[in-house]
């Protein structure tokens, strides 16, 4: 399924929540040793570690563009460009990208599948559970290539000031819906820097709240992955369709 995510380079990020385990960081990066020795094959420069890694968490990011993290209760994967200084013979030096640049929609579940990787490898993975799970749509974007329902939003959101704004950082958390057996919210985060030349920045946290913990499994990580990713997907078409900006249709609504 094609999303305006394809068509603006967006970005995807995706995480779990889960049952509190307290592990130092090297074991969890012993622990992880699969993921870091497949990723260092050829040279070790091939990884970086976050150095604002704590005790009880790290993070590193590998040179094909997966930015892993990982806590005492949260762990999660992150698609994120990667770029390198290349000398050239003759030259001056050239920037050469690391990552493969592949639409969102092509990247989200190779993302998941990493985390679902990285979930079970965690310290007592089998005795922990799944609390929540989160799906990311980072977008760096050109005014004019902005989706119409987000144009909409900022447009209402200026509405005070005629449009006339200089910049703005806007964050709004919604609850979606919830069920006997969920709750899902979203955190929509807009910035338009000052400098007009700078990309404003639409991210878009779909979270889905587990009533009941699923316990850590391949078929169950899957399974919630599957299901989370069909949801987010849907809303963040909606997001960029614009309905749910639509001031009739809200009204509407409000009246039935």
């Amino acid at each position: 399924m094609s999303s305006w995510c394809d068509k603006l380079a967006s970005t995807p990020g995706v995480g779990f929540r889960i049952t509190q385990h307290f592990a130092p960081i090297e074991i969890i990066l012993n622990e992880l040793s699969p993921i870091l020795d497949r990723a260092t094959e050829s040279e070790a420069k091939n990884i970086t570690i976050d150095q604002t890694a704590t005790f009880f968490s790290t993070a590193f990011n590998t040179n094909d563009g997966f930015k892993y993290a990982i806590d005492q209760s949260k762990v999660s994967v992150h698609f994120n460009h990667r770029l390198k200084l290349k000398h050239v013979s003759g030259g001056p030096p050239i920037m050469e990208m690391l990552s493969k640049p592949l639409p969102y929609t092509t990247l989200l579940p190779v993302v998941a599948s990493k985390l679902v990787e990285a979930t079970l490898l965690l310290p007592n993975a089998k005795d922990r559970a799944v609390e929540q799970v989160g799906i990311i749509s980072a977008t760096p974007i050109a005014h004019e290539d902005v989706p119409p329902g987000i144009r909409r939003l900022m447009d209402y959101v200026g509405r005070p000031w005629n449009g006339m704004l200089d910049g703005f950082n806007l964050t709004i958390n919604a609850q979606l819906r919830e069920t006997a057996e969920l709750t899902e919210r979203c955190i929509h985060t807009l910035v338009m820097p000052e400098d007009k030349e700078q990309l404003l920045t639409i991210q878009f946290d779909w979270q889905r709240k587990f009533k009941t913990a699923w316990q850590i499994s391949k078929s169950n990580l899957e399974q919630i992955l599957e299901d989370a990713q069909k949801s987010a997907l849907k809303y963040f078409e909606e997001l960029a369709e614009g309905s749910r900006f639509d001031e009739i249709l809200i009204r509407a609504t409000a009246n039935v």
